[in-house]
């Protein structure tokens, strides 16, 4: 259960990275997440999360609720895998339409395990940025 849980939160946060930073592709996108999560930036990486689809009070609440679980459980999570060391780009899919994509790095952390993330993107307004489901 607590890995199940790591690997959500691992994946929320990678994954809830919506916009990272606005990138020419989505492996881009995808990588600035990493380095977010790798820098504990916790609250530039809740920006990389789309929140196009929901009204505008629930987008503050959504952002808070991320922010809190990455403050708490993300970091504990980077701190006992003692930190990331390296990440390698497994494979990028962009969708024909051209309006998502799924991008495949393969994480290595401090303390020797590594971890396959994959990041699901949506094209918001010329910036692809992580794409959270239900």
């Amino acid at each position: 259960m607590k890995k199940l849980f790591y690997a959500f939160v691992m994946m929320f946060a990678v994954f809830a990275m919506t916009s990272c930073g606005g990138q020419a592709t989505p492996a881009d996108a995808a990588k600035e997440c990493i380095e977010l999560l790798k820098a504990k930036d916790f609250k530039a990486l809740v920006e990389t999360i789309d929140y196009s689809q929901m009204k505008a009070e629930e987008q503050e609440q959504a952002k808070q609720m991320f922010l809190a679980m990455f403050d708490e459980k993300g970091s504990k999570m980077i701190d006992e895998k003692q930190g990331i060391v390296s990440y390698t780009l497994v494979s990028e899919e962009i969708a024909e339409d051209g309006k998502s994509a799924k991008v495949k790095y393969d994480i290595t952390y401090g303390d020797g395990t590594t971890q396959t993330q994959i990041f699901e993107l949506v094209l918001v307004d010329g910036v692809w940025k992580q794409q959270i489901k239900k």
